[in-house]
């Protein structure tokens, strides 16, 4: 059954819907560009809501070390690294901080570095524990566009580890995204909202009974 993993919380009482509704896991986003981007005082108290769901910090670290020191505030079971590191670095981080990492691979909605993708991305694979594709944005995600679904299917064939899909899910449209990619999981953030960061519980359900359909 294909994992759904919900991002971007902002607040307590939906973490808690999601986890009602059962969702696999949920994110806190700590960028201070995102729209959705929380501190780590905030990420803390949101992440520690959730019961029976396993937890993601979402980072854009500087150095391997401030990933370490993000992780040892949150306590996250997942660190979801948006920064561009070396597989050397994203080693260090998974050795310092002792969590399982998400790589991520930013797809642009207008490809046209095609090999440049699909290389770092086998090249991420090697080190983390699951990818997750997602398409292009300024702060790492959070665009709720759509990227190129069979681009994403190619790089899941060409990689040796579980692969998340996210950019620009909805209820609508996370059947079909499945069936085209195969993913391991799905993950969605503006697709579940009523407005920035509130997350709407009709939403989530119809998101989760879709994707979990499948």
């Amino acid at each position: 059954m294909v994992k759904v993993k919900i991002c971007g919380f902002m607040r307590a009482d939906d973490v808690k819907a999601a986890s009602d509704l059962g969702v696999d896991m949920i994110g806190t986003i700590v960028i201070p560009s995102s729209s959705r981007g929380l501190t780590l005082e905030q990420a803390q108290n949101i992440l520690k809501v959730g019961k029976n769901v396993d937890k993601v910090a979402v980072i854009m670290p500087d150095s391997p070390a401030e990933a370490s020191a993000v992780a040892r505030r949150l306590n996250p079971d997942y660190l979801q690294i948006h920064s561009k590191f070396s597989t050397a670095q994203l080693a260090e981080i998974k050795k310092l901080s002792g969590k399982k990492i998400i790589g991520v691979v930013a797809i642009s909605q207008k490809i046209l570095d095609r090999k440049e993708i699909l290389d770092r991305a086998i090249e991420v694979s090697k080190t983390v524990d699951y990818i997750l594709l997602d398409t292009k944005g300024s702060s790492g995600g959070g665009t709720g566009l759509v990227h190129d679904w069979r681009f994403s299917r190619e790089i899941r064939d060409a990689v040796g580890k579980p692969v998340f899909l996210a950019g620009g899910l909805n209820p609508n449209n996370v059947k079909d995204a499945i069936e085209m990619v195969r993913p391991y999981g799905v993950d969605v953030a503006t697709g579940v909202e009523s407005a920035l960061g509130k997350k709407d519980p009709k939403l989530m359900r119809a998101f989760i009974e879709a994707a979990k359909a499948m």
